[in-house]
């Protein structure tokens, strides 16, 4: 599902931003993906990055530090409906809608023109970068295992937010 976050602006106009795969940084800097004028947030504030399969919110060392639900904060995992707080702005992260209904109308969809489950869990499993078994991606041009053709996927580099896990 399509994760985003939600606040106003000082004047009331509300924002919404939409999270992806890459880290995002929350903070006064003109550099901050979200840029927050309170003179109680520090430059970089905090950041967000999406680590195996899960949000995290992590204080980037922040003077006034980093609330999830009325909780200080290091490190915390967001599920829809946390409310974060920056300094004297408020946001909320919720799920952006439609992206996994959209998946299983897709899903559906397929299955009522023929397509096995079988078939449709062999290409999800096949398809997932980093999937455990999942071959490489091919070069773009190339067919996989059924004759069709192999969607090239490339990233691009983004700013590193490093969380450790707890084990």
């Amino acid at each position: 599902m399509t994760m985003r976050l939600r606040y106003n602006k000082p004047d009331g106009t509300p924002v919404e931003f939409e999270l992806g795969d890459r880290p995002i940084t929350i903070g006064r800097n003109p550099d901050s993906d979200i840029i927050l004028l309170d003179e109680r947030v520090s430059r970089i504030h905090c950041g967000l990055r999406l680590w195996d399969g899960e949000y995290y919110l992590k204080d980037l060392k922040s003077r006034n530090g980093t609330m999830v639900n009325g909780r200080r904060v290091e490190v915390a995992t967001l599920k829809p409906g946390d409310q974060i707080r920056v300094g004297s702005t408020d946001l909320v992260f919720e799920g952006a809608g439609g992206g996994s209904t959209t998946a299983l109308q897709e899903i559906r969809g397929e299955m009522e023109m023929g397509k096995g489950y079988s078939t449709i869990l062999h290409q999800i499993v096949e398809g997932s970068p980093g999937a455990k078994g999942a071959p490489a991606p091919t070069p773009q041009g190339e067919t996989g295992p059924h004759g069709k053709p192999v969607l090239k996927i490339t990233t691009k580099k983004a700013p590193r937010i490093v969380l450790k896990k707890k084990t």
